[in-house]
């Protein structure tokens, strides 16, 4: 059986900064906003950010990590959007 995802609307950051300390298990990241945030193991227990990958936070909450180009290839900016949709 096909499914299909219920559009989502989520806020993303680019990731600038990356800072791994020995013996801590967080990825400390500084966002494209200049935010500082904390990426725990269990976002990371299958995929390690790099540099311009994106922090997403979606509109019920849920924060995720996602490799810039899955993350290029699946959104595009809310104006853009909507801007195609006029014509």
């Amino acid at each position: 059986m096909k499914y299909i995802a219920n559009p989502v609307e989520v806020d993303a950051f680019k990731i600038f900064g990356i800072d791994i300390k020995i013996g801590d298990p967080n990825i400390y990241l500084l966002l494209e906003n200049g935010e500082k945030v904390i990426a725990t193991p269990e976002m990371t227990s299958r995929y390690i950010p790099k540099l311009n990958d994106y922090w997403v936070i979606q509109s019920d909450g849920y924060v995720y990590l996602n490799p810039k180009d899955v993350f290029e290839r699946k959104y595009r900016k809310a104006v853009a959007y909507l801007e195609s949709y006029k014509n």
